[in-house]
């Protein structure tokens, strides 16, 4: 099928900005005896959302359906006006010693068993989606023998491809030339190469592609994936094929701590720009009871998104490149998130970005330095991590003497500079003691704009200096990542200053405040804090203020700032307001 009428199919809004989809998997669908009882429970949990697709699941852990009773759902959805696509989970039964287990590939019974999942998908309906346990790891007797003296992740990726093109593609294209096959990739991608993921190959594979948007509990789930992350996937998955991502996918599970935790996967896939959202799973929502308040919840959210949705434009932050086959620092892209640092990522080089940002994963770019260069020379910046600096190693030196050292320091108080460098001033408390690298540097060569102190001595936490027509600069991340958000507000500004050429504007607040920026001078603050906190936003260049999209109250720019840019001084405003925590505070810059 071409792009285009891929594409057509995915024009239905049940909202006015974008659809709304359940997937129902096998187990809950198999197991309806009573289509009248089925539909009461349905209506109670749904009644008050607009759903506009439902994805129904053919295969998972062993358990199948039969076609008759397939085709039974299919028709009771689509008697409510529902539209329906097939659904496949390739995972096996679960061992219960070592969590979820894949189909082994390496057997033709687990090949067997996915083409007969495909074969009916293909006779039954017009598109499927491949659930996130599309990844393999087995490793079997049969799977050792077939690797050799491959590494796993070569044997994975390359048996990935052949069960894609062998069996996903060729088995549903003969049954269904027309038939658009999705793959849904996990939240998990800086993992994805180890278990035959890789985002740029599948994605050319397939017709479409789905995000997981799930980020849960940050802190006490295995995971660790930061909430920024639940607009990263979406920006990023599908980046390099344009309009292929047709929408985000989320959970409940491990969020009943906190419902808006729940809430803010949701939001956070919208202001993405997901052309569809996807709710997992039906019977958790509508079934358990746990879960009994989420689904209310949620209808009031879509209500309230699509008030604003169409009002933004595109979505604008740091060119963040992250290759297929990048790792290392992981989710740091979602940890500056976390920070008000809008991203904007991709599979591919942002040659036209005014602002690249380069982790340690960049540099598995062999090309990188090469990259950069260009970038620089035309004007643009470059602003790389302390984990991008180890990574490359002596080829950073082409761009000024900064080197990763071994040596740590422990700081909890920090420095800036209010003329690039020539001093230092102040001593900002952080929120507590923190381990950091230390960055070795030529003095008076590469600039230290903030700082964290020492005893009689400090160690650089940003680094800037020029290079050809634009800027390079280098941010220290801690040991761990989420000590970035122990860093004080007048550090934090210091980094979010260095991506204002390419989004007009940083937060003045502490970690925890999220900033999303679009094309059309909208955006949107929203706080992770448990408790309000007064903040500002500074704008580059003249504004009069912010209108405010929620409380339709104007927000007057009450200060000008004088901030020193490579011509002389620059005029900029300050808009001060206040940050409610879990609220969507939506403004329209007015210039």
């Amino acid at each position: 099928m071409s792009l285009p009428a891929i594409k057509r199919r995915y024009e239905k809004k049940s909202y006015r900005n974008f659809n709304l989809a359940i997937y129902c998997p096998v187990q809950n669908i198999s197991q309806i005896d009573d289509f009248d009882a089925f539909n009461e429970k349905f209506d109670a949990a749904f009644g008050d959302m607009k759903i506009g697709r439902v994805y129904l699941e053919d295969f998972r852990g062993f358990a199948t359906i039969s076609k008759e009773r397939l085709l039974q759902v299919k028709t009771y959805f689509e008697q409510k006006g529902i539209d329906t696509a097939g659904g496949i989970t390739t995972c096996a039964a679960n061992n219960p010693e070592f969590g979820f287990a894949s189909l082994c590939y390496s057997s033709e019974e687990g090949q067997e068993m996915l083409r007969q999942a495909v074969k009916m998908n293909a006779e039954v309906f017009d598109e499927l989606i491949f659930d996130d346990f599309y990844f393999i790891n087995c490793r079997c007797p049969k799977c050792i023998e077939k690797k050799g003296d491959r590494t796993w992740k070569e044997f994975r990726l390359e048996q990935k491809q052949w069960v894609t093109r062998e069996i996903v593609m060729k088995t549903a294209k003969e049954i269904n030339p027309d038939m658009n096959v999705i793959v849904k990739f996990p939240q998990w991608y800086e993992d994805f190469n180890e278990t035959g993921y890789d985002l740029s190959v599948d994605t050319a594979m397939f017709d479409s592609i789905y995000t997981g948007t799930e980020t849960r509990n940050p802190t006490y789930a295995q995971q660790h994936l930061p909430k920024y992350l639940s607009y990263n996937t979406m920006r990023l998955y599908g980046s390099d094929k344009k309009d292929s991502n047709l929408g985000g996918w989320f959970d409940p599970y491990e969020c009943t701590y906190n419902l808006t935790s729940y809430l803010e996967q949701a939001y956070l896939t919208l202001f993405a720009k997901a052309r569809e959202a996807t709710l997992f799973c039906l019977s958790s929502l509508m079934e358990d009871p746990q879960y009994r308040l989420f689904p209310g919840a949620l209808a009031k959210l879509f209500e309230e998104v699509d008030e604003y949705l169409g009002l933004l434009g595109n979505p604008v932050g740091a060119g963040a490149y992250h290759p297929s086959n990048g790792r290392g620092e992981n989710n740091i892209h979602s940890y500056l998130g976390q920070c008000g640092v809008p991203m904007e990522m991709t599979l591919v080089y942002p040659e036209n970005s005014k602002t690249v940002f380069l982790a340690e994963s960049a540099a598995a770019d062999k090309d990188i330095v090469a990259k950069m260069k260009k970038t620089l020379l035309c004007g643009n910046d470059v602003v790389v991590t302390s984990g991008f600096v180890k990574a490359l190693g002596e080829a950073f030196e082409e761009f000024g003497h900064v080197v990763y050292t071994e040596k740590k320091a422990f700081v909890d108080s920090y420095c800036t500079s209010a003329n690039h460098g020539v001093n230092i001033h102040g001593k900002y408390a952080g929120t507590r003691k923190i381990i950091i690298p230390q960055l070795d540097y030529c003095t008076n060569d590469v600039w230290e704009i903030a700082g964290a102190y020492g005893n009689d001595n400090n160690f650089p936490i940003v680094l800037s200096w020029s290079y050809g027509a634009g800027v390079i600069s280098v941010i220290t991340i801690p040991d761990d990542m989420g000590d970035l958000y122990s860093y004080p507000r007048e550090v934090l500004l210091a980094i979010r200053s260095l991506f204002v050429k390419e989004v007009g504007m940083a937060l003045d607040a502490p970690a925890g405040v999220q900033l999303f920026v679009y094309d059309n001078d909208y955006l949107i603050v929203r706080s992770d804090l448990p408790y309000e906190e007064q903040i500002s936003l500074v704008v580059e260049g003249e504004a009069k203020g912010m209108d405010s999209i929620n409380t339709r109250h104007f927000l007057s720019a009450a200060m000008e700032r004088q901030s020193q840019g490579e011509n002389g001084k620059k005029n900029g405003a300050a808009i001060a307001f206040a940050a409610a925590p879990g609220v969507n505070q939506v403004y329209k810059l007015n210039r």
